[in-house]
């Protein structure tokens, strides 16, 4: 949900050549952590920030990798300005950053830079100890693999074959190809009740959603009516209302979700994009495929993912997607003895 233009100080993984098909490396994850399912239901893992523990959100809809204002001054860092603005979903800005050794698991960077969160996320009453984001800017340099059945997150090295991905046990599996935006968001096309949207797939949002204007346009709803109701406030307490609607199903390249509750979101983000040359934006929609300028047609949730296996493979642009099975696989990959250190 973030775009920033900033040095990036975890190294990846050097890729490897082109890799004949018998010759394929086999997978390797480079770091294994935990994940803590947090009171919104979005995923959150144990990382260390300059040598002080805390809980980092996984935002696949991001940009950037934050940190909390409190975060921030907890660890007595000093933000900087920067050059470019980062616009949240809600309306809120930022243009503040700090730098800070990070430690994820079997990753280090001894120099990162993150940018400073100054709206009111409430992460600590998600989870207790939470300080922070993980964004894009970090996540695609590996494959990402969310494992929610047995609530693990792997970070892979994209060094083995196109296709290769597959180590769990699964009957149906969703090769879905992938478009990636300017910002790192992942697009893939999904169908709601029989129409076909550009869906952006968003660990760092709770519910799936909407955006308000295509559910009135497409669908005839009515926000406050009774199959419409209020679901909630954008934000804050008293800001902009929001609605839901259950629709009849949603279906990702053969995996359907039948019945889906759906939040209906205003577009804030497209009033804040008078310079989109100067400007990003959280949570947006997706019309020029290298840009983005407002909220987009439909953001996947984790109320949607946490029912799946979701293996992002960037480099590839596929995602692979099964449905989350609790039995852990016969043989998993081969665990990295070291990890890149910068």
């Amino acid at each position: 949900m973030r775009r920033l233009t900033l040095a990036l100080a975890l190294s990846s993984l050097t890729m490897s050549g082109q890799v004949l098909a018998d010759q394929c490396p086999p997978l390797t994850i480079l770091s294994s952590v935990d994940m803590k399912i947090g009171n919104s239901g979005r995923v959150f893992v144990p990382a260390t920030i300059n040598g002080t523990s805390q809980y980092m959100l996984v935002d696949t809809g991001g940009y950037f990798s934050e940190l909390s204002q409190a975060a921030v001054g907890a660890l007595q860092l000093t933000p900087r300005h920067t050059g470019l603005e980062m616009i949240g979903v809600s309306g809120t800005t930022t243009r503040l950053a700090v730098n800070a050794s990070f430690t994820l698991g079997k990753l280090h960077a001894n120099s990162m830079d993150f940018m400073v969160d100054t709206q009111d996320t409430r992460l600590q009453d998600d989870v207790p100890g939470a300080g922070g984001i993980i964004g894009p800017n970090l996540l695609t340099s590996y494959d990402v693999d969310f494992d929610f059945a047995a609530k693990k997150l792997n970070l892979l090295s994209q060094d083995h074959c196109d296709g290769k991905v597959i180590y769990w046990p699964a009957d149906v599996v969703a090769v879905i190809p992938i478009q990636m935006a300017d910002i790192y968001h992942i697009h893939l096309p999904v169908t709601l009740d029989g129409r076909r949207y550009t869906a952006t797939l968003d660990t760092g949002a709770s519910n799936t959603v909407l955006n308000l204007d295509t559910a009135t346009r497409d669908f005839s709803l009515k926000p406050g009516d009774a199959d419409t109701p209020k679901f909630g406030d954008l934000g804050r307490k008293g800001g902009p209302a929001t609605y839901s609607h259950r629709f009849q199903s949603l279906t990702l390249e053969g995996i359907t979700i039948s019945h889906p509750l759906i939040e209906l979101l205003p577009d804030l983000v497209s009033n804040f994009m008078e310079h989109p040359t100067d400007t990003v934006s959280n949570d947006t929609r997706l019309r020029d495929p290298r840009r983005e300028t407002g909220l987009e047609d439909v953001i996947l949730g984790m109320d949607i993912l946490h029912r799946l296996h979701v293996y992002i493979a960037y480099k590839e642009k596929k995602l692979y997607i099964t449905p989350a099975v609790a039995a852990k696989p016969a043989a998993a990959p081969a665990m990295s003895l070291s990890s890149p250190t910068k």
